[in-house]
């Protein structure tokens, strides 16, 4: 199963992302390998992955550290690991009571950078969307003048909607 491809997609749920393995907590249909995404020891092969998509799905997982090092433990050297979740002002994070976590635009850094060893990763993408109306221009000019400023002060009145992160592995550093 792992020979034709080196993409996975964690927590794919019923929407895996076309030629990955999907791994999921759920036998849902497009799942490949189930799992207790919150246990070590994921039944995948060490440096396999050139690609990790984690959609929707860090919100859900109770063990966020098991999860970073679990990708790290997976991933190959050069690996990039894209997240997408949503902010901690958006309702989306709030109105889904299955949700552990509530994540502003530096979580999941400051997540990597506490489980992983120093040089293990490199941010290269990290940024906030908003759903598009006319309000979310207000939050947008705040955060584009300072991204501090926007979370700690105005992110309550001008939710953002996703945090979308990427992360390249480096494991010869």
């Amino acid at each position: 199963m792992f020979e034709n491809t080196t993409i996975l997609d964690v927590g794919c749920g019923r929407h895996k992302l076309p030629n990955s393995i999907g791994i999921d907590m759920l036998k849902l249909d497009g799942v490949d390998v189930v799992h207790d995404l919150n246990a070590s020891g994921w039944p995948i092969p060490d440096n396999h992955f050139a690609k990790i998509r984690c959609q929707h799905a860090i919100e859900h997982i109770q063990r966020t550290d098991v999860l970073a090092r679990e990708m790290y433990r997976v991933a190959k050297d050069g690996c990039m690991i894209d997240f997408i979740t949503p902010h901690y002002s958006s309702y989306a994070s709030w109105g889904d009571p299955t949700h552990y976590w509530h994540f502003a635009l530096g979580s999941i850094p400051q997540l990597f950078e506490q489980q992983l060893p120093k040089g293990a990763f490199e941010v290269t993408h990290s940024r906030l969307k908003w759903t598009g109306g006319l309000l979310d221009l207000f939050g947008w000019l705040i955060y584009r003048m300072s991204k501090k400023t926007y979370e700690k002060r105005f992110a309550w009145i001008f939710p953002a909607n996703e945090i979308h992160v990427s992360l390249r592995i480096r494991k010869s550093h």
